[in-house]
């Protein structure tokens, strides 16, 4: 047995024996498990603004007039827009029921700080009444979205 114990033989097992000691504990570690929290903000919605120029004449049952509809959109953040709709308000006497304002769908998203031009139409009804309190007037339409 002596003749397989050599000096040499002894320090190569030893070696050899240190080294998986120390490589075994290299791989050694702890398990945790952990939490935390983190935080984002969220935008708000922006109204987008319409509105439209001074159309063309209008006449008790006359043609209908075109109009250009500017949709804004002011905020940081895209808007979807869908139906834009349009009424005349009334105006001393002259009815605002006597006009007919073309809604149209939109159907898109507005990028933040960009905006569209749609054109639709306006008309002037003949109600079938007298209409004379409208002559020379200036009329508000009133557009809304969505």
């Amino acid at each position: 047995m002596a003749k397989y114990l050599t000096k040499k033989r002894v320090i190569v097992v030893a070696v050899a024996a240190l080294a998986i000691g120390l490589g075994t504990s290299a791989f050694a570690y702890f398990s945790s498990t952990g939490s935390g929290t983190g935080s984002a903000t969220v935008g708000s919605s922006t109204n987008v603004t319409l509105a439209s120029p001074s159309v063309g004449t209008l006449y008790p049952g006359g043609a209908q007039v075109p109009v250009d509809v500017t949709i804004t959109n002011p905020g940081s953040g895209s808007e979807y827009v869908n139906h834009v709709s349009g009424s005349v308000a009334d105006n001393t006497g002259c009815s605002g029921s006597w006009f007919q304002v073309d809604g149209f769908d939109y159907n898109n998203t507005l990028a933040a700080g960009s905006n569209a031009t749609v054109q639709t139409h306006v008309r002037m009804l003949d109600s079938g009444t007298n209409q004379d309190a409208c002559q020379g007037k200036t009329l508000t339409i009133n557009w809304s979205s969505n």
